[in-house]
Formats: structure tokens, C-alpha cells, sequence
């Protein structure tokens, strides 16, 4: 269970993993063991890992003075290393693929691109060791799964396959810049 705490005082909305069995009595018992005072806080237990938060934004329009209003969904989650590596990866596969698209060469129902001159280099697990790899050619099957064409920077002449998620974070984009 979460306890989402806003903390007043210290302007901070803080997020606690606990024991899915306590009370509201225990809850408030734990916050307070726990340095929260709960005259500057309020607080509120969920049993999910993934809580909805609405977003709001108040502006004022520079041409006609009106008051302009914006709203996005987005979810309070529990926050790992990986969890946030993974997101970044997703999204550069993201990119990847609208690059492919808009750019690439259509074969076989997806697309390709192949790099030529200075080709892009990226750390990558590369037969489970990390290492530098030249990135020859990338692909797009019909279901949008993405590929690498790729040789290791120190030895080279091994042309072979590489996985977008063996591509280390933030090293895709490298990729396509060298695209669109």
C-alpha cells in the first residue's frame, strides 16, 4: 500500500511504501513515529502502485486576456532506476520509428535507414558485455519491432544483429539524429 503525504510545511508531496494491513489509527500512528506532523499534512492510503494525478495550468491569453485552461492525466508510480530507464528507452523507440517512417526506405512492409561515411556509435550489450557499437543500418518490421544492424567499434568486421533494448538509455537518439 502507498500513503501519499502532502506535506504543507515543507511544500513536498512525499510517497511511503507500507504494510498493506494497516488502519487509518496505525496509519496515523506510523506518521507520526516517523517525524510527520499531522497538523501540516494531510495524507491519504491507496492499495495500488499507480495513482491517477490530474494536472492543471492556469494562463492568461496575451491576445484577448482570457483565462486559458490545460489539464493532462498522469499517474503517481513507484519510481525505480529501471523504471525510468525503461521509459526513456520506450520513448526513443518511439522517435526511432516516427524517423523511420517519416525517412526511411520502405522494404518488406517496414522501413529501413543505412548510414553511410561517419555512422553513429552507442554503448551497447553487445553478446551480454558492454561496448561501443557502430551502427550500420537500423530496421522496422511491419509491427514496428526495431533492429540494429551493428559491428563493435574495437572489432570490427562481425556484422550482426542488436536489439533496441540492448542500446544503452539515451543512446538511440544519437541514432536519430544522424536520421531526421
Amino acid at each position: 500500500m502507498k500513503i501519499i503525504v502532502m506535506d504543507s510545511a515543507n511544500v513536498r508531496i512525499e510517497v511511503l511504501n507500507v504494510a498493506d494491513h494497516m488502519l487509518e489509527d496505525e496509519i496515523e500512528l506510523f506518521l507520526s513515529e516517523h517525524g510527520y506532523s499531522l497538523n501540516n499534512i494531510s495524507w491519504m492510503a491507496a492499495p495500488i502502485d499507480f495513482v491517477p494525478v490530474q494536472f492543471h495550468e492556469y494562463d492568461t491569453d496575451k491576445e484577448n486576456g482570457e483565462e486559458v485552461h490545460a489539464t493532462r492525466s498522469g499517474r503517481l508510480k513507484d519510481f525505480s532506476i529501471y523504471d525510468s530507464v525503461q521509459e526513456v528507452k520506450n520513448r526513443e523507440q518511439e522517435e526511432l520509428a516516427t524517423a523511420l517512417r517519416l525517412h526511411g526506405e520502405k522494404v518488406d512492409d517496414g522501413y529501413e535507414w543505412h548510414f553511410e561515411g561517419e555512422c553513429p556509435i552507442v554503448a551497447a550489450y553487445d553478446y551480454d558485455e558492454p561496448c561501443d557499437v557502430v551502427i550500420l543500418a537500423v530496421r522496422m518490421d511491419k509491427d514496428g519491432d526495431i533492429t540494429f544492424i551493428g559491428d563493435e567499434k574495437n572489432d570490427r568486421g562481425n556484422e550482426h544483429e542488436i536489439k533496441a533494448d540492448d542500446i544503452f538509455a539515451g543512446h538511440i537518439d544519437f541514432i536519430i539524429s544522424e536520421i531526421g
